[in-house]
């Protein structure tokens, strides 16, 4: 099992290795997705149930969000106008397929939040989720799901999505558009949403490791001038920090690899992060624990706050 293990952890590491590598050889910032590195070590190292019921889906969400985005952020609209019009239609196309690829998310708000106009982004995308899929397709990484919960978590996706839409509209009263929408925190609260529980513990160990991520992210691009030198120290740094809280969290290598793309501030998008993840974050937390208490008739205080 070990060498199973270390063997997919291998291809998706080198998966994400590759995709910096054709940027940094193309000349080109919009081929990095950094929901990749979240999909290969979600489906390759952690074998998440949800994304691999569904292998086609792999390939077919991401880069359907992926297009939807990119027509979107060619639109006359203003930025918070942009991402509450993808936030509906990746709902709408989630809803279509049945599915709950929470990665599907990120692909969709990328081309907005980085204002993608290259089509290698397009090219990108369909080559990268093609080839994973087609990868977990051969090998019958095919598990099943209880379709039940899927169904009955239909209705936390739509108010968590309401949700988001209204802190876009908050972060576009404010002047705050830089922390609106940060893709990996997103995809970890729909995630989060979807849990049938979703304990203190759990949203105090991915806030930290979302923030230690960022804090990684933007300390290796800016100490280091080579794009694959920092995608290795991003690697090694988050599959510690994981290791060392005994978190899952896919999303955190692609939160590391997100500075690559953003025109990030060195001295404060780790702060971003951190007061983003806390907000979507805990209001996901309160949610599900007021929901689980009304539930069940319990009243009183989380053992563990």
């Amino acid at each position: 099992m070990n060498k199973i293990f270390y063997n997919k952890s291998i291809i998706g590491f080198g998966i994400i290795i590759v995709m910096i590598a054709a940027s940094v050889i193309f000349d080109s910032r919009e081929i990095i997705l950094p929901e990749m590195a979240a999909l290969a070590v979600g489906c390759l190292m952690y074998q998440n149930p949800i994304w691999l019921s569904k292998p086609l889906h792999i390939f077919l969400l991401p880069s359907i969000t992926a297009v939807l985005g990119f027509l979107v952020n060619m639109l006359d609209l203003e930025l918070a106008q942009k991402l509450i019009l993808i936030l509906i239609l990746m709902l709408l196309v989630l809803k279509l397929f049945k599915s709950f690829l929470a990665p599907a998310l990120a692909t969709g708000l990328l081309p907005v939040i980085t204002n993608a106009e290259s089509y290698s982004f397009i090219i990108s995308i369909l080559l990268l989720t093609s080839a994973l899929s087609l990868y977990l397709i051969l090998v019958g990484s095919k598990q099943k799901v209880d379709c039940s919960i899927k169904q009955h978590s239909s209705r936390e996706g739509l108010i968590y999505m309401l949700f988001v839409a209204v802190w876009i509209l908050i972060c576009n009263q404010e002047k705050w558009m830089f922390m609106a929408a940060i893709p990996p925190v997103i995809v970890t609260g729909y995630e989060a949403v979807h849990k049938e529980a979703y304990e203190v513990d759990t949203f105090r160990k991915q806030v930290i490791c979302m923030f230690l991520a960022s804090f990684a992210g933007i300390q290796s691009i800016h100490f280091l001038d080579n794009l694959i030198l920092a995608v290795l120290l991003d690697i090694a740094a988050v599959y510690l920090i994981l290791s060392i809280f005994k978190c899952r969290l896919p999303p955190a290598y692609a939160m590391a690899i997100l500075p690559m793309v953003l025109n990030a501030s060195y001295a404060y998008f780790y702060f971003q992060v951190l007061l983003m993840s806390i907000i979507i974050l805990g209001t996901v937390f309160l949610y599900k624990n007021a929901v689980l208490r009304k539930s069940f008739g319990i009243f009183r205080p989380d053992k563990n706050l």
